[in-house]
């Protein structure tokens, strides 16, 4: 099928990928007007194609070199000022399976138009897109980190890169605190990380940074058949507590956002913050299980969020800001020009 596909049915198979995920993110975004959840979905069916390229069960070159066809693609309809109305496909890479192939092309023709047109109605900077894709590249070609800068890399690859499009979206007041917007992102996948240790372990991968679980008496076996002992107590304490200061910086983004977007990121904020307080009330406790939100945590959530009168009394900010010992305000930035 080489057909054009108008931008109005190209938000509708992005709303189609989004609902299918089953993601607690894709319900959030019937906290916002019709444009942007629009808008929202399609980000998140590109994140979810780039996340399923970098997943799926083709070996570990097939997979690296789609993303590259993918990021070209991405960065030929979305970089060029004078886009024509079509979408452009460059080749793909020679001797791949077809059918897996001729998918991937469907669904760049499905969703790029939705994506174009939100990406220009709401100024997002393709750089924050080719981001995302080089998050799951580098995904496909590291197992470990040495150092906690390495770490931080990578998530802002995989994660504030994601908020700082989603903030575009949801519109904000000049001047972002750009760091704070960073921070943000870290805040989640660094709580991610402390979540998936044991799962990321069985896939023969360790985010946690060595240089840390040095400092603690472990090593990478360690790591990799979890104990509960004293030396995982205290690792993922300080983790936690490195969490708590960027989720405490990640919150001044708060009174920049359009009051459009604010539901939205209140509700994933106190949503991972939340999903830390569980992790600390234990932290050896993940080395047994993934630790998850209660059914009572998600729906106490929920109904402070879609019910203004809730929403509207909801501290801010909230409560948990601050908690972190030493914690001190950070220096304010600003963003980069586009």
């Amino acid at each position: 099928m080489n057909e054009e596909i108008s931008v109005a049915a190209s938000y509708r198979f992005a709303r189609r990928i989004s609902r299918r995920s089953g993601s607690n993110f894709y319900r959030s975004f019937w906290l916002l007007p019709r444009s942007k959840r629009q808008a929202m979905c399609s980000l998140y069916a590109f994140a979810r194609i780039t996340d399923d390229i970098g997943d799926c069960d083709e070996p570990t070159a097939i997979r690296g070199r789609w993303l590259e066809w993918w990021r070209q693609t991405i960065a030929i309809n979305l970089i060029n000022e004078n886009q024509p109305s079509t979408i452009a496909l460059p080749e793909g890479p020679i001797g791949e399976e077809p059918k897996w192939a001729a998918r991937l092309h469907q669904q760049a023709r499905e969703i790029l138009p939705a994506l174009r047109h939100a990406s220009t109605q709401y100024q997002i900077p393709s750089r924050y897109l080719l981001e995302i894709i080089d998050g799951v590249l580098a995904d496909q070609q590291k197992t470990r980190f040495d150092t906690y800068e390495q770490l931080e890399h990578y998530c802002y690859l995989v994660a504030s890169a994601v908020g700082l499009a989603c903030l575009h979206i949801w519109e904000f007041e000049e001047p972002l605190p750009y760091e704070a917007a960073v921070d943000c992102g870290l805040a989640f996948q660094l709580t991610n990380v402390l979540r998936d240790v044991v799962e990321d372990a069985k896939r023969g991968r360790i985010y946690l940074p060595r240089q840390h679980y040095e400092q603690h008496g472990l090593c990478e076996d360690d790591i990799l058949t979890l104990r509960r002992d004293d030396r995982l107590r205290c690792l993922i304490q300080d983790e936690i507590e490195r969490a708590k200061r960027l989720f405490d910086s990640g919150w001044r983004v708060w009174d920049s956002v359009h009051p459009d977007g604010r539901p939205m990121f209140s509700m994933m904020w106190r949503t991972y913050r939340r999903l830390l307080t569980r992790i600390e009330e234990d932290p050896t406790r993940i080395a047994i299980r993934r630790i998850t939100l209660s059914q009572s945590d998600r729906i106490g959530i929920v109904s402070q969020h879609f019910w203004p009168p809730s929403f509207r009394r909801l501290p801010v900010p909230p409560v948990e800001v601050g908690q972190s010992p030493g914690h001190a305000e950070p220096k304010e930035t600003t963003r980069p020009s586009r």
